[in-house]
Parts: C-alpha cells; structure tokens; sequence
C-alpha cells in the first residue's frame, strides 16, 4: 500500500506541475502570436498551432508519460529511504 500510495502521490504531483508550466507556455506562445511543438521523441507534450484564424493548443500523451516518470521515481526515493530507515514493507506503524 505504501508503494502505490507513494507512486500516486509522485505521479500527481509531477504531472500537476508539469501541466501548470506547459500551460503556462502554450498560453504566452498564444499571447506571443508564435506556434509551439515541445516533446521529446514521438512523444509530444503540447503543441500550439495556427489553423485558419483560429491557434489551436494540444497537450500530448508525453504529458501523462511524464506523471508516470515522476511517481516512478517517487516510488524509487520512498523505498530507498523506507530501507535505509530499517523499515521493512511488512512493518507495522
């Protein structure tokens, strides 16, 4: 329980602030009248994009790829202090 508790708690976070800082470019790209393709391999993180007259923002699947590195990593940091601690996963609180 602790390592799924650990896992969610590290996904939301990264992806809660990743989200605010993509959001948070696409919309000065907007403002700037620029368009704006970030991501990192075939995945995409957000793009933002001139049809016609109407920019169009599109945030990609790099963005939940990128959650789900954060809570592992999370995970990875909890057990490795959970270990140095002296607390096995079968301890009791």
């Amino acid at each position: 329980m602790r390592s799924l508790r650990a896992f969610l708690l590290g996904a939301t976070a990264v992806g809660a602030v990743a989200y605010a800082l993509l959001a948070t470019l696409a919309l000065s790209a907007q403002r700037g009248g620029r368009t704006l393709d970030l991501g990192f391999g075939p995945l995409r993180l957000v793009a933002v994009a001139e049809e016609g007259t109407a920019v169009v923002t599109t945030f990609g699947p790099g963005l939940v790829a990128l959650a789900v590195v954060g809570g592992l990593a999370n995970l990875v940091a909890a057990s490795i202090l959970r270990h140095r601690s002296g607390g096995g996963p079968d301890r009791v609180d």
